[in-house]
């Protein structure tokens, strides 16, 4: 018994002393690991570190042993084995004193991976000042707006996120800055509107009648410049249509006072007219059409605070420095972000094509598309400039075929494994290496039917469009095709096979001819000029009736009601819509269904994008 008694007062020295040997032996590993940390030998510090932070330890050197191993799989460049020992101890050691750096070092990583989301939440979840610098660093870098604008709305209280995004946003061109997200980021942060290049427009004046100066080269001496009357018949048209909604408005209440000034393309009476005292008066102006001209009301604009609008141009540099200026049409770069958006909305196949007409404006449109849907995760197989004499070059690519070809035993084989509803054709002809022998063959596309989701045609010629439709035509598979609504206006296409194909149109002048008011407006211009208006009538009515009435609405600075009133079903056109840009935003899609055409992408009054 006695025996006994000793051996269990005995047995607790015994763990108490293997313990405190254990706890000597973890203290010199660590040591050790340290030492092998201190010298860069990672690889042996790892080794230590990880027995050290093993699940079936218990010591008080495990935190920093698990820590260290990450630091130390970090430095030798296994990014994989620390990432996953770190985001065990976020999981695990929350109140762990050091876990901050930890959450700084998994930022770290996801920033090298260009995972900007987790970067983010892990620069922000460490609370660091070292971890916010990161954050900011990484993201200046940055040059994919939609990826910051997701962090923005992943992260809508963060000002490091809101600050770089309104400052990539103020990076881009005039016409394609969001305009509706940088005021949200300023306002939501009070941020410096100037710093971000937001313009102070002063309070909107609301007037008993408003004076709009219209500047276009009429170019009218007398009637005896018949030919020079002629050529300059689309001015004319476009002001009898601005006339003519400027009686229709002021039908009620005469409010609208039109001015029309002759620029004769001539930037030098262009300054004349601005020179006049009476322009200070001007609560609108409308044009100039021609750069020289254009310019000087640029700048007259700007310095005197005066909106101005061009009812034709659809280039974004004519307006980028200037926020009182705009563009009645939508811009180049807005029609082929609207276009890729329809592609990315409604097309599965991620593979495309690209092909554009070797001009600025063309190759802008391509430019701009092929960024938007790559930022979205198609890939372009082709982005090629082509011209009239190599625009057969891609045709040849879309319809390249080549022989495979078979012995007369071979044909019933191939041709019991076509299946149902397959189309596959085993064509014959006479041998040219054997006399009256004949030879079995079948054709293959090189490029494989279905393989190409879409093709992307940024171009205006009938030579192009004729091309491309053509080639998709004989391909005959589910490719889609985008192009320019001036195709169904050529001679020689037929909308029945444009209907055939579906093709997507990229259409911003559609005019619905059944529409009651086109047929007002159609019938009251017929008896005032005795003919039919022209697309320039058109525009010119709708977009004075459409200043018209936000004049009318919202007071001289009408833009100020641009955001609320958001989209505007037009007269004779689809609609309008500015929200915070400078440039008309909504782009209509068509196709030909039922041997009518048909908008795919309609909204209605007040929506916004």
């Amino acid at each position: 018994m006695l025996r006994l008694l000793k051996f269990a007062l005995f047995c607790p020295l015994i763990v108490l002393l293997a313990s405190q040997a254990k706890a000597q032996d973890d203290q010199s590993d660590f040591l050790k690991a340290k030492q092998y940390f201190s010298e860069e030998n990672y690889t042996f510090a790892m080794d230590y570190f990880r027995r050290l932070a093993g699940n079936n330890q218990t010591h008080a050197f495990k935190d920093y042993a698990a820590y260290y191993y990450g630091l130390s799989a970090y430095r030798n460049g296994d990014t994989t084995n620390a990432k996953a020992m770190w985001l065990q101890m976020d999981e695990r050691n929350n109140d762990w004193k050091q876990i901050k750096e930890v959450r700084h070092f998994l930022a770290e990583i996801y920033f090298a991976e260009k995972n900007y989301e987790r970067g983010a939440y892990f620069a922000k979840k460490s609370g660091l000042d070292d971890s916010k610098a990161l954050m900011k660093e990484n993201l200046v870098e940055v040059d994919s707006l939609p990826i910051l604008q997701q962090l923005t709305e992943q992260f809508p209280d963060d000002e490091i996120i809101a600050k770089v995004t309104a400052g990539k946003i103020n990076d881009q061109q005039m016409s394609d800055r969001d305009f509706q997200l940088l005021n949200r980021l300023v306002n939501q942060f009070d941020l410096d509107k100037s710093t971000y290049g937001l313009p102070e427009i002063g309070e909107s004046e609301m007037k008993e009648s408003y004076n709009v100066a219209v500047l276009l080269p009429f170019m009218f001496e007398d009637l005896s410049y018949t030919a020079r009357i002629e050529r300059n018949k689309f001015v004319m048209e476009l002001y009898a249509g601005m006339l003519m909604a400027t009686d229709s408005l002021n039908l009620e209440d005469k409010y609208l006072n039109v001015f029309p000034y002759d620029t004769k393309r001539n930037t030098e009476i262009t300054e004349a007219i601005f020179d006049q005292p009476e322009m200070q008066s001007m609560d609108l102006i409308v044009g100039p059409l021609f750069p020289g001209p254009s310019k000087v009301a640029n700048n007259f604009s700007f310095e005197n605070q005066i909106n101005m609008i061009n009812p034709l141009i659809s280039n974004s540099e004519s307006i980028q420095n200037n926020p009182f200026a705009f563009l009645f049409k939508a811009d180049t770069e807005t029609q082929a972000l609207v276009a890729a958006q329809l592609a990315i909305d409604s097309l599965t196949n991620k593979y495309a094509m690209i092909f554009y007409e070797n001009n600025e404006r063309d190759s802008l449109s391509a430019y701009t598309y092929s960024q938007r849907i790559q930022e979205a995760g198609f890939e372009v197989l082709i982005n090629a400039a082509v011209v009239d004499t190599t625009v057969r070059q891609a045709y040849d690519l879309l319809t390249e075929k080549y022989e495979v070809g078979y012995s007369e035993d071979q044909v019933d084989s191939v041709t019991a494994m076509i299946l149902p509803g397959e189309e596959r054709f085993i064509k014959e002809r006479k041998s040219s290496i054997t006399k009256d022998s004949i030879e079995y063959y079948e054709e293959f596309f090189t490029l494989a039917p279905d393989s190409i989701g879409h093709i992307y045609v940024a171009s205006s010629k009938a030579l192009f469009a004729s091309n491309f439709i053509s080639a998709l035509s004989i391909r005959a598979d589910s490719t889609v095709l985008i192009g320019r609504g001036n195709w169904k206006e050529f001679p020689t296409l037929t909308l029945e096979e444009m209907e055939r194909l579906g093709i997507y149109f990229i259409d911003p002048e559609y005019v619905d001819l059944s529409n009651p008011t086109f047929k007002n407006f159609r019938k009251s211009y017929l008896k005032s000029y005795k003919t039919e208006p022209s697309f320039n009538a058109i525009i010119g009515y709708e977009m004075m009736y459409y200043v018209g009435n936000m004049l009318k609405e919202y007071g001289h600075y009408f833009q100020k009601g641009n955001p609320d009133v958001g989209f505007v079903k037009g007269q004779l056109l689809q609609g309008t819509e500015f929200n915070f840009r400078n440039s008309n935003q909504y782009v209509p899609i068509t196709i030909l269904s039922d041997s009518k055409q048909k908008v795919v992408n309609p909204k209605s009054n007040g929506q916004n994008q």
